[in-house]
């Protein structure tokens, strides 16, 4: 809806049923679809999302359980303290929290995943844990172990007392309150083109930055965060202000200017402010060492070597 000729094809490319399309609009084929969710994981904006599933839930109900284990819903027969659905959704930050927030080695129970139609998920979370390992030095992702043989499982029954027994009582009644009340939802024919919304991934990622110190602090803005910088030839239309979807740049003015400003943190490196911008003036990079990125901080113009050859010539 921002911008249609984005380049953007990454839910297409990772969707191996070759189920997504996005020639002509976004069209998932449901007969061809194998719910991998790898297009959830995939798609940098967050355009796809799983419904009734509560990452933070998930989280709260691993904490403090001794070697705490993940696994699908989609078998019965696997054996996990939480279940969700298959776990090709677990991206890079969403593997980053798990070892981050329950600091402690989770196993993610993937010994069904041999017979199963999405089998192809496993080399995909080692190919995801590889690279957080070469991007963090193994500080983040030393915590997770993907478990493909039923006799390397540790796995322990959880003893539930009293008390934790009707405090479960009380939160599942709470959740069954909270569905008698679903989220309001946009009236048809209202444009929703100036809302913001910032990507849970990239939401999760903040959150886990904090927990985190020294040089591997500094990994993580390396890697996952980014820079935005602007040359000579924007003509302050700041149409990117408008078109990006996460709200990452907004503009401040003086007495005698506008400027353009640029928070890292709602980033999530799409490039869609650097397709739309009708100069190519913008540019999106890799890294971010500016102090926090959690602040606008200003862009200033500079000049590049595509400005030199234009002015040469």
């Amino acid at each position: 809806m921002r911008f249609n000729q984005h380049s953007c094809n990454r839910c297409a490319e990772s969707c191996h049923g070759r189920a997504i399309s996005i020639q002509n609009g976004l069209e998932v084929t449901n007969d061809t679809c194998s719910g991998c969710m790898l297009c959830v994981s995939a798609c940098p904006s967050g355009c796809f999302e799983i419904r009734r599933l509560d990452f933070y839930s998930v989280l709260s109900r691993l904490k403090g359980i001794p070697s705490p284990v993940l696994g699908c819903s989609d078998e019965p027969c696997v054996v996990a303290h939480e279940k969700t659905c298959c776990l090709g959704f677990l991206s890079e930050e969403h593997l980053m929290a798990l070892s981050a927030f329950l600091q402690q080695p989770v196993q993610i129970n993937l010994t069904a995943c041999a017979a199963c139609k999405n089998g192809f998920i496993v080399e995909v979370l080692k190919g995801r844990l590889e690279t957080i390992h070469e991007k963090t030095s193994a500080a983040i992702s030393k915590n997770i172990v993907l478990v493909e043989e039923e006799a390397e499982l540790v796995f322990r029954d959880v003893f539930v007392g009293r008390r934790t027994f009707f405090k479960t009582i009380k939160t599942l009644a709470m959740r069954n309150a909270a569905a008698l009340f679903p989220p309001e939802t946009p009236k048809k024919g209202v444009s929703a083109y100036s809302g913001k919304k910032v990507p849970f991934r990239r939401a999760l990622l903040n959150r886990i930055l904090p927990t985190l110190s020294g040089e591997t602090y500094g990994e993580v803005l390396k890697h996952f965060y980014y820079t935005a910088s602007v040359d000579r030839l924007c003509d302050d239309c700041f149409s990117c202000v408008a078109a990006c979807p996460s709200g990452a740049f907004t503009t401040e003015q003086n007495e005698s200017e506008v400027f353009l400003l640029h928070k890292s943190s709602l980033c999530t490196g799409c490039g869609l402010c650097v397709g739309f911008c009708m100069n190519k003036a913008i540019q999106i990079t890799p890294g971010y060492a500016k102090g926090s990125p959690h602040a606008f901080s200003r862009i200033k113009k500079e000049n590049t070597s595509r400005q030199v050859q234009s002015s040469v010539a």
